[in-house]
């Protein structure tokens, strides 16, 4: 059996197609139509199904998975004996928040190209249900992102802080009352997926109380949503930190509620039992020096200052 053809296995996944495989790899895409075939003679089951434009694993590929990347993880980890000095290489992928990749990782990423150049290294922006199925099945070796119930027996999980989440709102935003369970409000909650934590928490909420929104406005954008919340079009709530300008300058504000400034923990995950490779150790080095001269909570310990202070809405 060919590494290269486990390569390629690996690659179309992980890029949806043989063409974006083909791409990744340097390939054309016949030779990938052959290397994967080459596989699927060997194994004796097709490994795909087209569904769409896209190359779907099938119940055989899906076993056939895990596998393939434990095998390759462990001809990568005799790649490296010897190698004591050398930069690192490889491939190493990374998924990651949405707002922690935007406004937290700069730095981080930064570093490691700069120590790192040899690297191929694949940021992607998840949702945090996502992230934890992705380190599970190798579809990325570590995962960044905030807690929502990540499986300690599967993963190795370090935590990296703990943010504030915060509903925002223009300056403008007419002051709602949430006091008395069970009404309509006519407001606008302005938000992402519905798989975000954050989305998540506050409906969790808003259910428990037996509150009802006339509107709301999903989009997929962090910049999009404080946009329109700038626009007041509606609320949201995100961490502090993704508005640490805006409610600086008073573009928005902070509403006051009880589940208003609620922290989220933030984690760092990667599967459990597997070799930690040496672009994965720089990585996690280059995090934590990040966060032991910037704290996560840095932003989180004082009220936004400027003049949107006294216009604060309260809901609770």
């Amino acid at each position: 059996m060919e590494l290269k053809n486990l390569r390629t296995f690996q690659a179309v996944v992980d890029q949806g197609s043989y063409q974006r495989a083909a791409e990744h790899l340097g390939y054309t895409q016949s030779t990938i139509t052959v290397q994967i075939q080459q596989l699927e003679e060997e194994l004796g089951v097709p490994l795909f199904e087209r569904v769409g434009r896209r190359m779907v694993l099938t119940e055989a590929g899906e076993r056939a998975l895990p596998q393939a990347r434990e095998l390759l993880e462990a001809a990568d980890r005799f790649l490296e004996c010897g190698k004591t000095d050398s930069l690192p290489t490889g491939t190493l992928r990374v998924d990651m928040a949405e707002t922690l990749l935007c406004y937290r990782m700069q730095p981080v990423i930064r570093a490691f190209r700069e120590r790192a150049p040899q690297v191929r290294l694949i940021v992607r922006s998840c949702n945090c249900m996502q992230i934890p199925l992705g380190v599970r099945t190798g579809a990325c070796d570590l995962g960044v992102g905030y807690d929502m119930d990540w499986n300690r027996e599967a993963l190795e999980v370090e935590p990296i802080g703990s943010y504030d989440i915060v509903l925002l709102a223009s300056p403008d935003f007419a002051e709602p009352d949430f006091t008395t369970p069970g009404q309509r409000k006519a407001v606008s909650l302005v938000t992402d997926e519905p798989d975000s934590i954050f989305r998540r928490r506050l409906e969790d909420d808003l259910r428990r109380r037996e509150i009802e929104l006339d509107v709301t406005l999903e989009l997929w954008s962090i910049e999009t949503i404080k946009r329109c919340v700038m626009s007041n079009l509606g609320f949201t709530y995100l961490p502090r930190f993704v508005a640490e300008e805006e409610l600086a300058d008073g573009r928005l504000v902070e509403l006051e509620a009880p589940i208003s400034g609620v922290p989220a923990p933030a984690l760092c995950a990667w599967r459990k039992g597997r070799w930690v490779t040496p672009a994965m150790e720089l990585f996690l080095e280059l995090l934590r020096e990040a966060l032991a001269e910037e704290p996560l909570t840095a932003f989180a310990s004082a009220p936004a200052p400027g003049p949107a202070a006294g216009r604060a809405c309260r809901l609770k």
